[in-house]
């Protein structure tokens, strides 16, 4: 079964990416304090505005292809975009299902990330029926570990995953319990 393709929260609509987000989604890209705990760095900063359009169209196609994806989120009282959040399928890392998220620093401190990966959990668990989330930021990211932790996620271990060394946070449908990942 697929997720709705929006869902609104108190704050936020999530929505799948259309082409038309593609600058405002580069400019928030390059932002160093935005990407400073992302896979690449404040590196990928200086390819934002060149990577948002196939970003963008990926994001839109996982909706195609697979009934969910990452959404791209606006802020409901200005109707502005604000980053993407939601699920991401990872087949190269055996088919595992990602609660993911990354917000503009204007849209930080207010608690949206914690409303829209607690809608994304909700969409796994509920509509989904997928069977455990995993989420993943780097160590020293302590708001982004505690947004996963918030959403009921606890921490596995450090690995090593998108070239980078990240916490692993899991988290099991209620009532489902999967065996813990050997390495």
């Amino acid at each position: 079964m697929s997720a709705p393709r929006e869902v609104a929260t108190a704050r936020l609509l999530l929505r799948p990416f259309r082409p038309e987000d593609a600058a405002a989604y580069g400019a928030i890209r390059a932002k160093p304090e935005v990407m400073r705990f992302m896979p690449g760095g404040i590196a990928r900063c200086a390819t934002a505005e060149s990577d948002a359009p196939r970003l963008v169209a990926d994001f839109a196609r996982q909706w195609e292809t697979r009934g969910f994806g990452p959404w791209a989120v606006e802020d409901r009282a200005t109707g502005a975009l604000i980053g993407h959040l939601g699920l991401r399928l990872l087949p190269e890392l055996g088919g595992e299902t990602e609660v993911l998220y990354l917000l503009d620093s204007t849209a930080w401190g207010r608690g949206l990330a914690t409303e829209g990966a607690l809608a994304a959990r909700d969409e796994a668990f509920g509509r989904l029926g997928i069977a455990r989330l995993v989420g993943y930021a780097m160590e020293a990211n302590i708001a982004s570990r505690r947004v996963l932790e918030k959403i009921g996620m606890r921490p596995e271990g450090v690995v090593k995953v998108f070239g980078v060394e990240a916490v692993r946070h899991v988290l099991d449908a209620p009532g489902r319990r999967t065996p813990p990942r050997l390495s």
